[in-house]
């Protein structure tokens, strides 16, 4: 398995378990445009000592942490909402903070959150624009303290975390699919995350009464009545119920953004899609 998959699926799994958390309060605060850009956008980071530089001292194998926020517009910068814990550090963490660079890169302190830390530790603070560019782009960090690693213990590359839901119907496969499709129907939920120019999505698809069995599902780049080339395979064949994280590249993520992507469902009965769902602009930048 590659160090990007690797990589992304840690993302995928930590933007899972954050999205139920995230996703009211970004569906009631992200007021995506047609280019995907929002009002507000999710944070998340996991954080393990492996990330940290330089490399921490003592044992800590077994430490640990997650952080989570919704960063929501605010002048040309944003007020950040987040939420921390840890766990197995060599001592109590003495602070906490948002660094700007990128990763395997130390650099300087950019939002002090606590000091000292306690377990979940949770607070308000207010970026400026620069800092704002870095958590959209890859380029910033969340870490943890402690005495014994007063450089840093636990690290985690700030990534962005876009909840997704759509329903498929065959009324909007184009072409038009055959035979008795008309109570053919399913939905498809998600999660895209991103870290700079990469990206995952983690998703779940769920289908009923279609015309045969499910051969393929794919999210393909097209605008709503538009049928569009693939650009994530998801499954093949597929069950109801299937579930999975992919890996995706720019132009894929750029195509989320601007909710020029769909998903179908293929049957042998209609090869070119027998039910699609057209997917939301992905709130995942605020500008």
């Amino acid at each position: 398995m590659s160090m990007q998959l690797r990589h992304a699926r840690r993302l995928a799994l930590a933007a899972a378990a954050a999205a139920l958390a995230l996703g009211l309060a970004l569906a009631a605060a992200a007021a995506a445009d047609a280019r995907g850009q929002a009002t507000a956008i999710g944070l998340i980071a996991t954080m393990n000592a492996p990330s940290e530089v330089p490399a921490p001292a003592g044992d800590v194998s077994g430490a640990r942490g997650a952080f989570t926020a919704t960063a929501t517009q605010s002048g040309t910068g944003a007020t950040l909402q987040w939420q921390m814990t840890f766990t197995g550090l060599t001592g109590p963490g003495t602070a906490a903070h948002i660094h700007v660079a990128t990763r395997g890169q130390a650099g300087p302190v950019a939002v002090p959150l606590c000091g000292p830390c306690a377990s979940p530790a949770s607070g308000t603070a207010t970026v400026d624009a620069t800092v704002l560019a870095a958590l959209q782009s890859g380029g910033a960090y969340v870490n943890v303290h402690t005495d014994t690693n007063k450089a840093g213990e636990i690290r985690g590359q700030v990534g962005v975390n876009a909840p997704s839901r759509s329903a498929l119907t065959s009324r909007q496969e184009v072409p038009k699919p055959k035979g008795n499709v008309r109570r053919a129907a399913g939905t498809f939920v998600a999660t895209v995350t991103t870290e700079g120019t990469t990206g995952s999505v983690t998703w779940q698809l769920n289908f009923a009464r279609l015309t045969g069995r499910a051969v393929a599902a794919h999210i393909h780049i097209g605008r709503t009545g538009r049928a569009g080339p693939v650009a994530v395979a998801l499954c093949g064949p597929c069950r109801s119920g299937q579930r999975g994280t992919r890996v995706v590249n720019a132009a894929t993520l750029a195509a989320l953004e601007a909710g020029r992507a769909y998903v179908n469902v293929h049957t042998a009965r209609n090869p070119a899609g027998e039910i699609r769902g057209q997917l939301p602009a992905a709130a995942l930048r605020i500008t």
